[in-house]
């Protein structure tokens, strides 16, 4: 290994430099203090407070030995003390300087300062404002698996910033960042569920991003999810009574061409018409057919004859101008109702049809004599002359 002072070739194993006398144990102990460090930061981050906090809170304590750590090229000591030189804790606070330590640790590919370097490039802080050089330094933190980085990048991807404009590969990198909890990327994500765009369209996707994102305290998040949970809702409801509406009527259209005598779906053009009309799937068009053929040879399989009702009424008039009150008073009528294969209730209500028209007509009768008889006198009176 090399010695982290002066790059001798260190022995595995040996305690100090041959060269330079560096103690090689002081140089881990320095590394894992800034480990942990940027351990702490990272929490902080997940949060969503931001490395700030606690690099202000820890700089008059840690500055020295972050410095020391930096020269000595450990990586992560040289972004923590670039964040300090970015925000003035403990130092002058100095952009280019910044931005050098940023190099130096996105160089050992530390994936923090290579996005911090790919915000520098995009925004013109301490380097030349260069969109394409930002997309580079986000993508070597992204490929890293860095969710921060993964949502700036695919930012860039999303609205063509740097790179050519791409919507599927901005959702590839907004789902890997929206995996590890960015809300940023779930919300945007989201939206790209939301609308088709770079993806298939999925709203109840969108909506359990939106709801993911609104739960970690994003506000825009949250008015986007009632929004859609509404719009949904209403969509839905809307579909199924469209759909509903549909089935009937083409139920409908069933039951008029089987009554024509068409039992096969496929002989009936009028069927397909309105079928595709209504847009109904194969499936379901043949489906509600065979439904309504199935309802309708049954009905007409237990349907009495009319040709047999008739007959019956008729023996049923005849019983009762003969004075046969009652159906069970004629056991002849119900025999003959049953060679017609009539049931019993069908019986019944046709000889009690029969009946009520029997009797209003006795009652008309009374007043048709009388009539008749005045029209008589009438005729009388006038061919007596008396006027």
């Amino acid at each position: 290994m090399e010695c982290a002072k002066c790059q001798t070739e260190v022995a595995d194993g040996a305690r100090f430099c041959p060269q330079c006398g560096y103690s090689q144990a002081d140089t881990e102990d320095l590394r894992q203090l800034c480990l942990a460090d940027v351990k702490e930061c990272e929490r902080a981050v997940s949060a969503g407070e931001g490395s700030r906090p606690y690099i202000r809170k820890s700089f008059d304590d840690r500055l020295p030995k972050w410095t020391q750590a930096a020269e000595l090229g450990i990586r992560e000591a040289q972004w923590l003390l670039a964040r300090c030189y970015d925000e003035g804790f403990g130092v002058e606070r100095n952009i280019i300087r910044a931005v050098s330590w940023h190099l130096k640790a996105g160089e050992q590919g530390y994936p923090p300062a290579e996005n911090h370097l790919g915000s520098c490039y995009q925004n013109g802080d301490g380097v030349p404002q260069d969109d394409a050089e930002a997309v580079q330094w986000y993508r070597r933190a992204a490929e890293q698996g860095y969710a921060i980085a993964q949502a700036n990048l695919a930012w860039c991807c999303d609205t063509g910033c740097g790179v050519a404009q791409d919507e599927a590969e901005a959702v590839k990198w907004y789902r890997q960042a929206a995996g590890q909890g960015d809300y940023t990327s779930q919300f945007n994500l989201a939206v790209h569920y939301e609308w088709g765009s770079g993806v298939e369209q999925n709203k109840d996707q969108a909506i359990k991003l939106y709801r993911k994102a609104a739960d970690q305290g994003y506000e825009k998040a949250a008015e986007a999810w009632e929004r859609l949970i509404s719009e949904v809702t209403a969509e839905k409801k809307d579909k199924e009574e469209k759909a509903k509406a549909a089935e009937e009527r083409f139920r409908n259209t069933c039951k008029e061409v089987l009554e024509e005598g068409t039992l096969n779906f496929d002989d009936s053009d009028r069927l397909r018409v309105t079928a595709d009309s209504l847009e109904l799937s194969e499936q379901l068009r043949k489906q509600f057919f065979e439904q309504e053929k199935e309802v309708f040879l049954k009905t007409r399989k237990s349907r009495p004859d009319k040709g047999a009702e008739l007959k019956f009424r008729i023996a049923c008039k005849n019983a009762i101008t003969n004075g046969k009150a009652n159906i069970n008073e004629k056991h002849e009528l119900r025999k003959f109702g049953k060679s017609l294969n009539l049931s019993d209730q069908v019986m019944n209500r046709l000889f009690e049809t029969e009946r009520r028209i029997f009797k209003a007509s006795q009652e008309v009768q009374p007043t048709r004599n009388i009539e008749l008889q005045f029209r008589k006198a009438c005729k009388k009176v006038l061919a007596d002359g008396k006027v």
